[in-house]
């Protein structure tokens, strides 16, 4: 009776929104190992079952910044899924982000979250930064939903880094930023800082 009461509580878990994106993220994994990716019902009984709930609620909980080239991550490390929730694991996919990531990649989710974030709000695009407030501007760089590739090469973004934020929020962005680093990444790679200064100029910021 236990068994078949926690079994008919799991199959209601995975009817879920929350559930469904877990069976995905499950067979996303399965995939990334070269194995087929298992039916509904075999989620629902496997012991990885909590795990890829627990990470459904991180993925929401950080606003993880591409969910599947974290998973492709994880493979490649051989990082077990009950290891993929800790800060040292998520740190260094963030590292890897800003790394390996090519920039163009890195520039397209940017325009996304500028778009997806103006739709919402009913705005143009190219009012972006005199909309979006210094916090919400530290959140997205913090999940690398926002690169630096973008913001340092937006004229926009420069006013208002200078004109929207204290000095505290300054800081923070500075730190988050980095653009010593960023400005050695520009000189060895002109051909795609071109690129992205035209598509800067494209979307108006």
């Amino acid at each position: 009776m236990a068994h078949e009461c926690k079994q008919m509580k799991r199959d209601a878990e995975l009817k879920s929104p929350q559930g469904q994106a877990a069976l995905g993220y499950y067979q996303t994994w399965m995939r990334q190992l070269k194995r087929l990716p298992p039916p509904a019902q075999s989620f629902a009984t496997s012991k990885y079952f909590r795990t890829f709930m627990n990470f459904t609620k991180f993925v929401k909980d950080v606003d993880l910044p591409m969910p599947d080239k974290f998973i492709w991550y994880m493979v490649q490390k051989t990082f077990s899924p009950p290891m993929w929730m800790s800060d040292e694991v998520y740190s260094m996919y963030l590292e890897f982000l800003d790394r390996k990531i090519p920039p163009l990649e890195q520039v397209k989710l940017s325009v996304n979250t500028l778009l997806s974030y103006s739709d919402r709000r009913n705005f143009d695009v190219s009012e972006f930064f005199d909309h979006v407030e210094a916090y919400e501007v530290m959140h997205m760089i913090r999940v690398r939903k926002l690169s630096p590739w973008l913001l340092l090469t937006s004229t926009k973004f420069k006013n208002f880094f200078v004109n929207r934020a204290n000095d505290e929020q300054r800081m923070i962005i500075e730190s988050l930023v980095r653009p010593s680093y960023w400005a050695d990444k520009f000189d060895e790679n002109p051909e795609v800082l071109v690129q992205v200064k035209q598509i800067v100029a494209e979307l108006g910021i």
